[in-house]
């Protein structure tokens, strides 16, 4: 039988995991997101926008929570969208606002990071294919409605969904530790009672892991 010293111990050790695992993502994160920065400035002064986009947006999605590069890879890509259309240049203004729509898109999770620079980028692109199409005032103005409601239809996974796949998850892992813990005795003889309840939680785990990726 585990001592309550050595469950807080195999705790603290799973937190002190996760703790570095969530530190050495975040650097990498920020290790990226600095490289593309340094390649979309490059590109930027040399009036590449294309490119200056591209990396901009690499460096947005390289998202790491109060990251210095995520907010400077926003304010690149609108500035580009900016002087590109003051310029004339509105297939480079399109560009950098899908840029940022995208970004914004596939760093979200339960929630939106970026909210702003995602209704930002929605609302630039609805007017910009709206004035593509031309026509009179009605039809430019049906036109901005319906790019608006396009671009506004949320495609997120189903919240309820994505954390039933965190439960899960969590599920299977405790299912396996009490597997491991409880259902092998200090000679490495299997429990059978404690073992058959770690093997079915792991089972449901994985089941509810299964569905929710599938749903979600």
């Amino acid at each position: 039988m585990n001592s309550p010293g050595q469950w807080l111990r195999m705790v603290a050790g799973l937190l002190a995991s996760l703790v570095l695992a969530l530190a050495i993502f975040t650097l990498r994160q920020v290790s990226d997101g600095e490289a593309h920065m340094r390649l979309s400035d490059a590109a930027f002064d040399e009036d590449d926008l294309q490119t200056a986009t591209l990396h901009a947006r690499r460096a947005a999605t390289a998202f790491a929570p109060g990251a210095p590069h995520v907010g400077r890879a926003y304010r690149r890509l609108e500035a580009i969208a900016v002087g590109a259309e003051a310029g004339s240049r509105d297939a480079d203004a399109l560009g950098a606002w899908r840029a940022m729509r995208s970004a914004a898109l596939e760093t979200r999770h339960l929630w939106v990071p970026m909210p702003r620079e995602l209704d930002r980028a929605n609302e630039n692109l609805a007017r910009l294919s709206a004035r593509a199409q031309g026509g009179s005032p009605d039809e430019h103005r049906r036109a901005l409605l319906a790019a608006r409601g396009e671009l506004s239809r949320d495609e997120a996974p189903s919240g309820r969904w994505l954390i039933a796949l965190c439960v899960g998850f969590f599920a299977a892992l405790s299912g396996l530790g009490w597997l491991g813990v409880r259902g092998v005795d200090r000679d490495g003889k299997l429990v059978m009672t404690q073992a058959r309840w770690g093997a079915l939680l792991a089972l449901a785990g994985v089941a509810l892991w299964a569905v929710s990726a599938w749903q979600a």
